[in-house]
């Protein structure tokens, strides 16, 4: 996480040079530098500064601050700290609204208009609900860190409502429901599902496959999951462009997960149907390792994935390092470990031949397209089939180093029309 602060401090004359170097010496970057005034001690300076580190970049606010005799430190601002207080949306109007005129047109008589619409039978046309998808996550109320899990959930609901409305232009509601248990998420959607296009599910604490079957059966509007689409939708995709650039084939080639989560449940089950000869997984969870071995695949160890799959998915840091070590030549390994994972450098050191780490911004690239098709597709599910059918067709859109194309393009199109095409049919 970068960290940005726009510093403002006295530096004494002849001290320039060693705040420079106290500055670097901890790994923070200069951004901006504005001289303000001068006095009899010193410059006056504000200063925009970057960091990766929050503890460094403290450490070099302590050596300046006691350093009296070179620097007077005055202030210190976190600029995105700043902004994100209170979240990362709000919600605003279609309309202007500057003055009296405005509130009885904009406000009042454009409502009195939909009201009119919906009793001619419009009601789909004039309402927002065309646009509007509810951003679902569920907690367990029995956690003792419910409240927390509450707001991290709700902070990943945010993020994906504004990823999703900048490359989609549809409305994300975040929605954190707490529940006793599963079947409780199930009758909380199904009341609410009315009220949205579509639902994207964040996260639900302990799901199972079991659950997500009983939501597809029971919701009449499209459902789409992180953990149980999008995520195995961008694998299967690597995985395919991996067995195309490398001639393997599926009969003949192991895919391993170290860390077993949901989409690793889910992929090991469209993987099997896709002909792959072995799918191993590793998981310090039992019900984890239960799980994967229901949808065909085969719980082991760490150090057997590490020794012997030809495609290694690292989804947990739940190895050790000497484990990780064991790496054997060849493999392809894709990462969605945070920042500080082992990575590249004990893999190209034993002769891996694609090291692929992939994150939130991947993810980015695929979502707002995926449900913005299943809307316009009016698809409720995408099943396992259509995983691997959608996959093959991001392929193409994958490069030949396995990049996606820009954030900022025309992916999100691109993937709305590999989607959407399933309305024609």
């Amino acid at each position: 996480m970068k960290i940005i602060n726009d510093v403002t401090v006295v530096i004494r004359k002849k001290s320039f040079p060693s705040f420079i170097d106290e500055l670097y010496k901890r790994d923070c970057e200069l951004l901006d530098l504005q001289q303000i005034e001068e006095s009899g001690d010193g410059h006056l300076y504000t200063l925009r500064v970057a960091s990766n580190n929050l503890k460094r970049f403290e450490e070099f606010l302590a050596v300046i601050g006691g350093a009296g005799e070179k620097y007077r430190l005055i202030s210190v601002k976190n600029v995105i700290e700043e902004r994100v207080a209170g979240g990362l949306i709000n919600v605003s109007s279609k309309m202007p609204i500057e003055n009296i005129a405005d509130f009885n047109t904009s406000v009042m008589g454009a409502t009195d208009l939909v009201h009119e619409k919906i009793r001619g039978n419009d009601g789909p046309r004039f309402s927002g609900i065309a646009r509007s998808v509810g951003m679902l996550s569920g907690v367990r109320a029995a956690d003792e860190t419910e409240l927390e899990s509450l707001f991290h959930e709700y902070a990943d609901a945010e993020r994906d409502a504004v990823i999703l409305n900048r490359f989609a232009g549809l409305n994300g509601y975040p929605l954190t429901v707490l529940y006793d248990h599963p079947e409780d998420i199930v009758t909380v959607m199904k009341r609410i599902e009315r009220n949205f296009s579509a639902l994207r599910i964040i996260h639900i604490d302990e799901a199972t496959v079991m659950l997500y079957d009983l939501l597809y059966s029971e919701l009449t509007i499209p459902v789409v999951s992180l953990e149980f689409d999008d995520l195995p939708l961008l694998l299967m995709a690597l995985i395919i462009k991996i067995m195309m650039k490398y001639r393997l084939k599926a009969e003949e080639s192991t895919v391993g997960f170290i860390g077993i989560d949901l989409s690793a449940v889910r992929l090991t089950r469209v993987l099997d149907k896709a002909g792959f000869r072995r799918v191993l997984g590793f998981d310090h969870g039992e019900k984890a390792m239960l799980a994967l071995e229901n949808q065909g695949g085969l719980a082991t160890t760490a150090e057997n994935i590490f020794g012997n799959a030809d495609i290694t998915v690292l989804l947990k840091n739940n190895f050790d390092h000497e484990e990780y070590r064991k790496i054997r030549p060849g493999q392809f390994v894709i990462s969605l470990l945070a920042e500080g994972d082992p990575g590249m450098e004990v893999a190209s050191g034993k002769g891996v031949r694609e090291y692929l780490r992939r994150d939130m911004s991947h993810l980015a690239a695929i979502f707002p397209g995926v449900l913005k098709g299943v809307i316009e597709a009016n698809i409720r599910t995408i099943s396992d089939p259509k995983i691997v059918e959608y996959a093959k067709k991001l392929v193409p859109l994958l490069s030949d180093t396995f990049d996606l194309p820009h954030l900022f393009g025309d992916i999100h199109e691109q993937v709305r029309r590999v989607i959407a095409a399933d309305a024609a049919k």
